[in-house]
């Protein structure tokens, strides 16, 4: 599991930090970037889109991990397929990599996770419980904490909100988005962008209104 440094935080108030700015990432393989990392601020050479793809699995945006262990307040996941991956990827080493986002340092209080379905429902069960595991580690190994961190997970977004297209994430005020699934973890050509005002963008209210499911929906299933 990687390992960031532990930022400084008041342990009364979380601080308000200013956006940076508006940057578009590809997401690649060590070594193919201007500065030798993964994270490609332009479409990538044909080697490097061939030795990505031929990942398994494919390395996460380190940018958005970074940016999710630095989180103070709140980490929002909208994405069908977060916890889907190809099925010549391993389902166990998915889940370890959405774990590797969230440190024993965690400052944030919220971390909420909105998916469809994966699986059975025991497998729903053992996402939960690793969630939950995480959130215990955290809680645990940060005394100075604000309060307790809470993890949940939906798998309701495809069944009770099956509008959504794309792939959002945010990180206390700021709008990530992405062309595939979260956190780079798909292995073909993708884009992420970042540094959106989420609140300016109605990103946070249309968060909440897919967490809550629409009821049309939801009676239709019922029906």
């Amino acid at each position: 599991m990687p390992s960031f440094p532990a930022p400084e935080v008041d342990a009364a108030t979380p601080a308000a930090r200013p956006l940076p700015a508006p940057r578009i990432y590809w997401p690649s393989v060590t070594g193919f970037s201007e500065d030798g990392g993964a994270d490609a601020d332009r479409f990538p050479s044909l080697q490097a889109t061939k030795a990505r793809y031929g990942m398994r699995p494919p390395d996460s945006l380190r940018v958005f991990v970074e940016a999710v262990a630095a989180a103070e307040d709140q980490v929002l996941v909208l994405d069908d397929y977060l916890f889907n991956p190809p099925a010549d990827q391993s389902q166990q080493r998915r889940y370890d990599q959405i774990l590797a986002w969230l440190p024993d340092h965690l400052a944030a209080n919220e971390v909420r996770l909105l998916t469809s379905d994966v699986g059975e429902r025991a497998d729903q069960d053992d996402i939960r419980r690793l969630l939950g595991e995480r959130a215990g580690r955290i809680n645990r190994s940060s005394p100075l904490r604000r309060g307790q961190v809470s993890i949940e997970v939906r798998f309701t977004l495809g069944q009770t909100f099956p509008y959504v297209h794309d792939r959002f994430a945010i990180i206390d005020r700021e709008l990530w988005h992405f062309g595939a699934t979260v956190g780079g973890l798909h292995g073909r050509v993708n884009a992420a962008s970042r540094g959106w005002d989420a609140v300016a963008h109605d990103a946070v209210r249309f968060f909440n209104d897919a967490w809550a499911g629409d009821g049309d929906q939801k009676r239709g299933r019922h029906a």
